[in-house]
């Protein structure tokens, strides 16, 4: 099997190129940006005065309270369980053997405006029909229940000597494009911790500027 390691560098490249892709002109202080991935924690008090870039992290009581800004808006989301180690602002080791990368896609990257989620979920898919002997997917509507601005899809990968990997891709609907929980590995006794993102992942139409960010810390705070 497929290292998860592998698979979220290989994750992680990909979201980098694709940057790079869509701002040329900014290439090498994006690459800086990403290859450092600085960790932004959000602490209780003191708030930082312009909006972050990467995805910020409030502790609690029982992990972790998220939230990651793409123009106007932002998706939030909890990590529960002290377990979790943040590794950088874009990878999360969940508990021991699982591992989740965050991000967003452009729509520009997906080219279908009309059903932005299973676009990016064929994006992914046929990225990997290009680097791996087989592929298969299924669309998991038992972790999504009838939430129609989410899909989560597992994709599974073998190579030419059977070797598998596998992952949920967790996609969230935005205004200008996706933003992505991907978790791997994909199997029976992962899917509660699934469904847990599922339930927090949520799309906040507002600025996640320093009023906004404060009032994440506040709502922290109590709940420690």
């Amino acid at each position: 099997m497929i290292s998860i390691e592998t698979y979220m560098k290989d994750k992680k490249r990909r979201y980098r190129q694709s940057l790079i892709r869509r701002q040329e002109n900014f290439m090498k202080r994006l690459f800086q940006l990403l290859l450092l991935g600085a960790l932004i924690l959000l602490p209780v008090k003191g708030v930082q005065a312009e909006p972050p870039k990467d995805p910020i992290y409030v502790k609690t009581s029982n992990g972790w309270n998220a939230a990651y800004a793409h123009g106007n808006e932002y998706a939030e989301f909890h990590v529960l369980g002290n377990g979790a180690n943040l590794q950088d602002a874009y990878h999360i080791l969940l508990q021991k053997g699982v591992g989740m990368m965050v991000s967003f896609v452009d729509k520009k990257e997906l080219q279908n405006d009309r059903d932005l989620l299973s676009a990016h979920a064929q994006w992914e898919i046929n990225y990997w029909h290009q680097h791996a002997t087989r592929v298969e997917n299924n669309i998991r509507e038992d972790l999504t229940g009838t939430r129609k601005d989410l899909k989560v899809t597992e994709i599974r990968v073998y190579n030419d000597k059977g070797a598998q990997m596998s992952s949920y891709l967790i996609g969230l609907a935005a205004k200008d494009g996706i933003f992505v929980l991907s978790v791997s590995p994909a199997k029976k006794d992962v899917d509660p911790l699934v469904k847990e993102l599922v339930t927090s992942f949520k799309l906040v139409p507002r600025n996640l500027d320093a009023e906004e960010a404060k009032q994440l810390s506040s709502e922290a705070k109590t709940q420690r």
